[in-house]
């Protein structure tokens, strides 16, 4: 047989990198089927091994699917739950008699399994659905339950049975059906002790070119996104106020922010809310608002223990991101951040990757960090966390993890200490964009595609006086309210509160009495700081909302009571913060020209949409 995809990819499309670790995860897969395919099937009279190659045979003879490599593939494929080492976690089944008739749920472990290795939707889904459709031919094919071996029909009572009318309609709406079926008939013929078909091997080539194509590009939160094909960075600049922007391109001090305005793509975007670093960097790698993806602050209160909790790692993110979708798939990626509070969350599912801090850049190890010696390897110390060194740091990293060809995809995010003590146009805010844009400039002579953006804005939080304008809102409900009637958390809390005393624009107060909300919310909206109070809006995950959210104006912040807040770190400067409506803007900037810059202009951005930008859109 000369199996093949007639139209692959074309080699220049792909990263090598990528059709490397495409071709050691073929490897693998094959030998767990070489490794478990010996043992028996189930107490017929083939092999395991046998009966997969008997049904990829089939669906190479097959008029219809013959030169449909991923409906071989998944025929190939149909009963891999059962090899892979997972299995063995699996529940066995049983019949009365104590014989054992194979593993429960093995078509559901072995579609979860090709879907994290990449393959297309459409085998996952042709690999999944096996027992399903069994159940569908029980229930419209009056012969077809008679023609199943008996130990198809003893697994039939462990899967289910047959289906229901109701089941059955819906089956038919499923655009697949027919190919499922046809796995579903080649898997119970597949089944003859006597049959010479063409051995495992004669399948590893078409099974790479597979999984390579369906490399192409992946979904995550039902979007869609190409694969890198060239070296992509992506930056999030903290506190990436579009004022900084405009006032040094005003003054000639961005050549290179410029650049990239004229040639590429720039628009004004919109960040989630609450406008604070961890939500928005979280939403910037998975593509997706908080809603999603659950991480809606750095700080929350854990109704269950009744703590206060720092978010430090991953342990509260629901689903993936885009970073490690592309790692599965066989891309380098590496993250550096200057905070090391974001490492663990940027690091989910990139175990071997290269994912560091500037904070902790002396700590890093290869087993943990993906890389060793950081200082020594980078040629500088660890800045101080107070300073704009610290995002020099990771801008010089990832230049240098370029230089040394040691990665693919880039996320670079940065810390907003300057922006939050100087103001655009001030001599150390004009300093600080500049080091930045000079190091863009050698970022974009290694990487033909950058995309940058912000997590929030920024805005000053001062009276005329220079003081800090704060509304102390616990204390405030507690004296009108009754004692200890509320409990407040501040979201943007995190171990740098030095540079803005852990006050911002965005908080969550958690109420004693449920039956005060309403009076309560209502109080809130009348304080002349507040811009709104309400319950639940803005994207978030409403099971790790507080009562009430309230959200301050652009010139003011909200903090919970004196006691809680040090201020005496920013007299020498006037308090600039964010975390409310009025700090959501911020720029979207790709440094290549989008493909149909008429839509794209038309259109309204969001910060986390700037993956797509730079995997979908970029030309």
């Amino acid at each position: 047989m000369n199996l093949k995809i007639t139209d692959p990819h074309s080699a220049d499309d792909i990263l090598a990198s990528v059709e490397e670790h495409t071709r050691a995860t073929i490897t693998t897969l094959f030998a767990f089927l070489y490794a478990q395919g010996q043992g028996d099937y189930l107490g017929e009279r083939v092999t395991q091994l046998q009966h997969s190659l008997q049904c990829a045979y089939h669906a190479t003879q097959s008029p219809e699917y013959r030169n449909d490599p991923e409906v071989i593939i998944a025929a190939l494929l149909h009963d891999v739950g059962g090899f892979i080492p997972a299995a063995s976690k699996m529940g066995k089944m049983y019949t009365p008699d104590g014989q054992y008739i194979g593993r429960q749920s093995h078509e559901i472990l072995g579609e979860a399994y090709l879907r994290q290795i990449g393959f297309s939707e459409r085998v996952c889904q042709l690999v999944g659905a096996h027992v399903i459709a069994k159940r569908y031919l029980v229930a419209t094919d009056k012969t077809y339950h008679d023609g199943l071996s008996e130990t198809s029909k003893r697994t039939l009572r462990f899967q289910g049975g047959s289906f229901t009318p109701e089941q059955v309609l819906e089956a038919q709406k499923d655009p697949w059906l027919e190919a499922k079926l046809a796995v579903r008939r080649w898997d119970d013929s597949a089944k003859d002790p006597d049959s010479v078909v063409p051995q495992l091997d004669t399948y590893e080539e078409l099974a790479y070119q597979c999984l390579l194509e369906s490399r192409t590009q992946f979904t995550l939160h039902s979007k869609k996104y190409r694969m890198p094909t060239q070296p992509t960075v992506v930056i999030c600049v903290d506190g990436f106020d579009p004022e900084y922007l405009e006032s040094g391109i005003q003054s000639g001090i961005l050549p290179t922010f410029k650049q990239f305005i004229e040639k590429g793509f720039h628009a004004t975007a919109k960040s989630c809310m609450p406008s604070f670093t961890n939500p928005n960097n979280v939403s910037i790698i998975t593509g997706a608002p908080p809603s999603i993806h659950g991480i809606a602050g750095n700080f929350f209160l854990d109704r269950e223990s009744g703590e206060e909790r720092m978010i430090t790692d991953d342990s509260l993110l629901r689903g993936s991101t885009l970073l490690e979708q592309m790692f599965q798939r066989g891309v380098r990626v590496a993250a550096v951040t200057a905070k090391d509070k974001l490492r663990k969350i940027l690091a989910h599912g990139l175990q071997g990757a290269i994912c560091f801090s500037a904070e902790r850049a002396a700590d890093c190890t290869l087993e943990v960090n993906g890389i060793a010696d950081v200082e020594q390897w980078l040629g500088q110390p660890a800045p101080s966390q107070y300073s704009g060194e610290l995002s020099l740091f990771v801008l010089d990293a990832g230049i240098k993890l370029l230089q040394e060809g040691k990665s693919d995809f880039l996320y670079l995010t940065l810390s907003d200490y300057i922006q939050h003590k100087h103001a655009p146009g001030d001599r150390e805010a004009d300093d600080f964009m500049k080091s930045i844009d000079e190091r863009l400039q050698k970022l974009a002579a290694l990487a033909p595609v950058i995309g940058i953006t912000g997590d929030h804005g920024m805005s000053q939080k001062s009276n005329s006086l220079g003081e800090p304008n704060v509304l102390f809102l616990e204390e405030v409900l507690n004296i009108n309210f009754g004692p200890e009637a509320s409990k407040l958390i501040c979201p943007i809390t995190d171990p740098f509160v030095r540079h803005h005393g852990a006050l911002g624009s965005f908080v969550r107060v958690y109420l004693k009495d449920p039956s005060q909300l309403e009076p309560m919310v209502a109080f809130c909206r009348s304080l002349p700081e507040v811009e709104e109070a309400l319950s639940g809006k803005y994207d978030m995950p409403l099971d790790r909302e507080g009562d009430i959210v309230v959200i301050s104006k652009s010139h003011a912040v909200i903090g919970s009571k004196p006691s809680n807040h040090d201020l005496s770190n920013i007299k020498d400067h006037p308090l600039r913060s964010h975390g409310g409506l009025s700090e959501q803007a911020i720029p979207v900037i790709t440094s290549k020209p989008v493909h149909d810059s008429k839509t794209a202009k038309s259109r309204s951005w969001r910060n986390y949409d700037i993956f797509d930008l730079v995997l979908n859109w970029a030309s």
